[in-house]
C-alpha cells in the first residue's frame, strides 16, 4: 500500500490557514496524513492547528520553536514523514477538491515501474479568493527532461507547483535548500526536472494560488535579483547543459 501525505507549510497565515487545511481534508481521495509544519508563527495559527489536530487523527502538527525559513521548514517536514508519496501546499493557498485524485490517477500507471510526477494547472487568486488568472501547464507533460529543464531555467513560462511525487524522487533531487530565503522552490524544481522521471498532467486546476501581498514575493527587487543569481550559480552546470 502506498501512503500519501500532504505537507502544508505555513508561517503567520492565520487569515487563510483554516481554508487551506479544510481544502486538504476535503479531498475526494483522502490523504493518509496531513503534516502541518508551522514555522514559529506569532499569530493564532498554532492554536488553530492544535484544535484541528485533536479533531482529525490524520493531522500531524509540527510546531517549530524557532523560525527556520520556507525551505528548511518544508524540507524537514518532508524528510520526517513516513509517506511514500508527497504533495505540498502553502498555508495561504487552496487545494481543489479533486486534485489528489486526478494526480494519483495520472501517475498510477507508472507506480512501481518508473518514477512519476503528477501536476495540475494553477488558478491565481487575490487576497479574497477571487480568480485573477490561470497557469495552463499541460505542455510540461509533453516535454522530455532536457527540454523541460531548459524551460525551467529560462523561466519563460510558469513552473508547476504543489506536484505529487514519490518521496524517494524528492530525496534524489536533494530537497529544498535551507539557506535560500527566496527562490528555493525554483532551485529544487530545476534539480527535479533533470531527473529521469515521467511527468503527467492531471487535466484539472489543482491549486488556487493566493497572491495577497506582504509575503516573500514582495521583497525588494534587489533581493529577487540576488537570489535568482544565486540559484543560477548553484545550477550553472545543469543550466549550461541544456543551453539556457
Amino acid at each position: 500500500m502506498s501512503l500519501r501525505a500532504c505537507i502544508l507549510a505555513s508561517c503567520d497565515n492565520a487569515p487563510y490557514l483554516a481554508e487551506a487545511i479544510a481544502s486538504v481534508r476535503a479531498q475526494s481521495l483522502p490523504f493518509e496524513a496531513i503534516v502541518i509544519a508551522d514555522d514559529a508563527s506569532t499569530d493564532s495559527s498554532r492554536d488553530l492547528i492544535r484544535v484541528l489536530a485533536a479533531a482529525d487523527r490524520r493531522i500531524v502538527p509540527v510546531l517549530r520553536e524557532r523560525r527556520l525559513g520556507p525551505g528548511a521548514n518544508r524540507d524537514l517536514a518532508i524528510r520526517d514523514t513516513q509517506a511514500d508519496w508527497i504533495v505540498t501546499l502553502d498555508g495561504d493557498d487552496v487545494m481543489a477538491p479533486g486534485k489528489h485524485a486526478a494526480e494519483w490517477a495520472a501517475v498510477l500507471p507508472f507506480a512501481g515501474r518508473a518514477p512519476a510526477i503528477g501536476f495540475s494547472d494553477v488558478a491565481l487568486t487575490d487576497a479574497f479568493g477571487a480568480e485573477t488568472g490561470r497557469w495552463s501547464l499541460s505542455l510540461y507533460g509533453a516535454m522530455d527532461g532536457a527540454e523541460r529543464t531548459g524551460w525551467f531555467a529560462r523561466r519563460t513560462a510558469p513552473i508547476p507547483r504543489d506536484m505529487l511525487l514519490p518521496k524517494a524522487v524528492y530525496l534524489q533531487a536533494g530537497g529544498f535548500a535551507h539557506d535560500l530565503p527566496l527562490y528555493e522552490d525554483w532551485d529544487f524544481k530545476l534539480r527535479l526536472s533533470a531527473l529521469a522521471a515521467v511527468w503527467r498532467h492531471s487535466g484539472i486546476i489543482g491549486t488556487r494560488y493566493r497572491r495577497q501581498g506582504g509575503g516573500l514575493s514582495d521583497a525588494p527587487p534587489g533581493q529577487h535579483e540576488r537570489w535568482q543569481a544565486e540559484v543560477r550559480r548553484r545550477n550553472r552546470d545543469l543550466i549550461a547543459a541544456v543551453g539556457s
